[in-house]
């Protein structure tokens, strides 16, 4: 028997894709590929956006509410009450006060409670933007047990004040603001540094008519601290520009970022309508409302300042108002 070598059978040629299959296939793996990343793209923009939406809304909410506070607040006392003598025509329920600070700077007039200052006019504010500046003394308000030689006597321990600390005493016809001295125990003397003179009566460039503060006959009085506060735009370091509150005594504090503006007007007894301070003058005392208008950016990302996300590329912008009433002049 003879030997041959395997042979092997003949077949049809190995199945496979043309060139014209592949591209067709590799166009249609673009296609669900391009589409997968369209509907990434959009969602991340949705989401984006409404991120920048909530912030805008968290800021307005923060930013009302503690300059509505301040606002709310303004020309408050312990001690507000009707008064005739010697206060007169419209703001004759503003309690008259004495005031023996020596100090210049701003947070040491009392002055009319509150006062706008239009378009840039504050130092420091961004131009074309609105301030406000809020004066009140209601924080630790303690009864006073007596009054004798400048020196008040709490009806509790003076925890709450220190030496130096700006305070207002009133009663139910005046009101004092000064430095006070060290206090011991219950006892607050009238300081000797920081204050023109120790009299505490109206009259004069400071106080110079004396003053006995009664704690029955003529309405109990108080003493409370001072608080002076300015709200204002600025720019921040991160190239865009803040919502700012300097208090008396302290730096400037950053409350909000992406504010673009900050807009006040202001309501007169009698008006329909809320009008700027220019054109309120020299009536501040009259004042019985404030509307705010604070328009905001919203920011996204970890380079906030520099990421705008809004459907049209840039940033989402709104203007929000609130309207705070001075509880001081309308109870």
């Amino acid at each position: 028997m003879s030997l041959h070598a395997p042979r092997y059978r003949q077949g049809a040629a190995a199945a496979g894709f043309t060139l014209i299959e592949l591209m067709i296939a590799l166009l249609l793996g673009l296609l669900v590929v391009g589409g997968a990343i369209g509907i990434f793209m959009s969602n991340s923009r949705t989401y984006k956006a409404t991120e920048s939406l909530g912030r805008i809304q968290e800021s307005a909410r923060m930013g009302f509410e503690l300059l509505a506070r301040d606002i709310r607040e303004a020309d408050g006392t312990p001690c507000r009450q009707p008064q005739p003598v010697p206060a007169t025509g419209a703001d004759a329920m503003m309690l008259p006060v004495a005031n023996l600070l020596n100090e210049t700077d701003w947070w040491a007039s009392w002055g009319t409670g509150l006062r706008g200052f239009e378009s840039g006019a504050l130092a420091g504010s961004l131009a074309g933007t609105d301030a406000i500046q809020v004066h009140s003394a209601t924080r630790g308000a303690t009864t006073v047990a007596s009054f004798a030689s400048s020196e008040f006597t709490l009806s509790a321990a003076a925890d709450g004040f220190a030496a130096g600390d700006v305070v207002m005493v009133c009663d139910g016809n005046q009101g004092t603001i000064f430095h006070a001295g060290t206090p011991s125990g219950s006892t607050v003397p009238v300081g000797t540094t920081g204050n023109c003179g120790t009299n505490l009566g109206l009259g004069g460039a400071c106080g110079s008519t004396s003053y006995t503060y009664s704690t029955a006959a003529n309405g109990q009085a108080m003493m409370a601290q001072v608080d002076a506060v300015q709200w204002y735009v600025a720019p921040n370091n991160r190239g865009g520009n803040s919502l700012w509150q300097r208090a008396m005594g302290s730096a400037p504090a950053e409350i909000i970022d992406g504010v673009l503006d900050l807009e006040l007007t202001y309501l007169l007894p009698g008006a329909t309508s809320y009008v700027n301070a220019t054109t309120v003058g020299t009536r501040w005392k009259d004042v019985t409302a404030v509307r705010i208008a604070l328009g905001l950016e919203g920011q996204q990302g970890t380079e906030e300042d520099r990421i705008k996300v809004g459907t049209d590329g840039r940033g989402l912008r709104r203007q929000i108002t609130h309207v705070v009433t001075l509880r001081n002049r309308n109870i």
